[in-house]
């Protein structure tokens, strides 16, 4: 299972991707991201990325990513295999910090974490819930934006992310998450 996990949080491009959740864009905060990349590596796990107009995978600011494990997990199990991962990269990332926060109305999670990577700097709010798919599978879903800053834009986007981060993790939380109805 950690190896599916770990895909997570994998950001690779491609020109060829398929829309297996029939979620073609997510309109957040006044702007449209259109799906840019899919993957869905074994039966259990889809992945898609979306970005807005004028934005590339390998050098995008601000990304959504809905991902699907078809799964009756614990929600927690795979927050915890997600904070598990952090914990591991805090040993050779200075960046790295994460928090793990809980709605218990709801029994969804989010961890929003920070990490770096050379020349770039990532912030990330992953909101994960339990849902039925379309056929009635018990699904982990993940909802996340991811922030980036590249080079120059560090120190300013690491400024402005310490005043921006509660809003950002309370636009994530109030989404109205989609129907993600999984074709192959």
């Amino acid at each position: 299972l950690s190896g599916i996990f770990l895909i997570l949080s994998l950001n690779v491009s491609s020109q060829n991707f398929k829309d297996y959740f029939s979620v073609s864009e997510v309109s957040l905060s006044n702007t449209i991201y259109k799906l840019a990349w899919s993957s869905h590596p074994n039966a259990i796990y889809y992945k898609q990325e979306y970005l807005s107009a004028g934005e590339k995978p390998e050098s995008f600011k601000t990304m959504i990513t809905i991902d699907a494990i078809i799964k009756d997990l614990p929600i927690e199990k795979v927050v915890r295999l997600k904070e598990s991962e952090l914990q591991e990269r805090k040993k050779t990332d200075n960046v790295c910090n994460y928090q793990i926060m809980t709605n218990s109305k709801t029994g969804e999670y989010m961890i929003d974490f920070l990490m770096s990577s050379g020349n770039i700097v990532e912030w990330n709010a992953y909101r994960y819930k339990n849902i039925v798919d379309s056929k009635g599978n018990p699904t982990i879903l993940l909802f996340a934006l991811s922030k980036r800053a590249y080079g120059d834009d560090i120190i300013s986007f690491l400024t402005g992310l310490k005043s921006n981060r509660m809003d950002f993790i309370n636009l994530i939380w109030n989404y109205k998450l989609p129907t993600i109805n999984i074709k192959e």
